[in-house]
């Protein structure tokens, strides 16, 4: 009787391993995706005097995900099912503009609020947009952001809005990224030459 019952637990045991095995064969993680980086030459400039702080960028829930969000419609919203950001959306568009700034070289501080504390200035970012737009066939990685230029409490120097738009190739992974990469470098590029070019009156004015 034992010997019968130990055979069973054992065949049982191989049972087990092999569904878990067709899981992990089916089911592979999904691939997760950064933003690249910015070229330094297309933020070159003069230097400046002045510190920032990059706030964590608002977004409604459709967007404050790791989820990435496609558009097969006005107003509606889905999720991509080949892919996902690495971190939050805005997070990752948090570090994307942080990077671009120190990678400028012009700088003198950058960073979130818990990396330097206090600064001369501080970037709000609002995300409006940050999907793939498939409506009537389309394909392509869309970007809409507005930025407010402030001193971290309740003067605004500067706002302005900021969008691009990239296609993809195909809806694979890989190249949804790609589209992706491409218009978010482009409006982390507009922003930060806007901010350092608002900057430096907002600084002597603060």
């Amino acid at each position: 009787m034992k010997h019968a019952l130990r055979l069973a637990m054992i065949g049982f045991a191989f049972a087990a391993s092999g569904c878990v095995s067709d899981i992990l064969a089916t089911s592979p993680p999904k691939p997760r995706y950064l933003i690249g980086f910015v070229d330094a030459g297309a933020v070159a400039g003069a230097n400046v005097d002045w510190s920032l702080i990059v706030e964590n960028p608002g977004a409604s829930r459709a967007y404050d995900t790791t989820k990435i969000a496609v558009s097969p419609a006005p107003g509606r919203i889905e999720y991509f099912g080949d892919g996902e950001w690495a971190s939050r959306a805005p997070v990752v568009v948090q570090m994307a503009m942080i990077q671009a700034f120190e990678d400028s070289g012009r700088i003198l501080a950058v960073g979130n609020r818990a990396d330097i504390g206090l600064s001369d200035l501080a970037l709000q970012t609002d995300i409006r947009r940050l999907d793939l737009d498939v409506a009537g066939g389309k394909r392509a990685a869309r970007v809409d952001v507005y930025v407010r230029l402030t001193n971290g409490r309740s003067k605004v120097f500067a706002a302005k809005a900021f969008s691009a738009a990239a296609p993809a190739r195909s809806q694979s992974g890989d190249d949804v990224a790609a589209a992706f990469d491409t218009a978010l470098k482009t409006v982390v590029a507009d922003v930060v030459n806007w901010t350092f070019e608002r900057g430096g009156a907002a600084g002597t004015s603060s």
